[in-house]
């Protein structure tokens, strides 16, 4: 049996060569930015707020234990560079480093959001993006749901048993 939908991990239709797909490529809409000297992403927010005001943050497992008071280069030392949006929103400079990068595919579909922090203005670059019909497995099987209830409903008004 032939899949008809593209697969989740190619933007290609069963006869079409299989390429594998860019989360940022045929972008249906438009993306979600913010630009912030402190970061939307929960995941380092009170990490870099320690950075900025010189206080201890705790270091990297991969690297040692304990707190250290580190500077912006210290801390952001592993992360990397995000090439596809390699640029800052507040400056148009091209020395970024990526924190945060979070993606889900689902039925063919795609949500995405990436942080990035720019090493000379010290300013949070936001980008998020999410096909127009995306929804979670949770969100479509509660509008399965929600509308054979409609429908059940509808027809036992249309019977009289309502």
């Amino acid at each position: 049996v032939v899949n008809s939908f593209p697969s989740p991990l190619t933007m290609a239709s069963p006869s079409e060569p299989t390429v594998p797909a860019s989360y940022c490529s045929s972008l249906q809409t438009d993306l979600t930015t913010h630009v912030g000297a402190a970061p939307r992403a929960v995941v380092h927010a009170s990490e870099w707020a320690k950075v900025i005001a010189g206080e201890p943050v705790e270091i990297n497992p991969s690297i040692g234990h304990g707190f250290k008071v580190m500077t912006v280069d210290e801390y952001t030392a592993l992360w990397k560079r995000n090439d596809d949006f390699p640029d800052c929103l507040a400056c148009g400079g091209m020395n970024t480093k990526e924190h945060h990068f979070v993606q889900t595919w689902c039925r063919g579909l795609r949500r995405w959001e990436s942080e990035t922090l720019c090493l000379d203005c010290h300013m949070f670059s936001w980008r998020s993006y999410a096909d127009p019909d995306f929804a979670t497995p949770e969100e479509h099987e509660k509008a399965l749901w929600e509308s054979m209830l409609i429908e059940q409903a509808e027809k036992n008004r249309v019977e009289g048993r309502a």
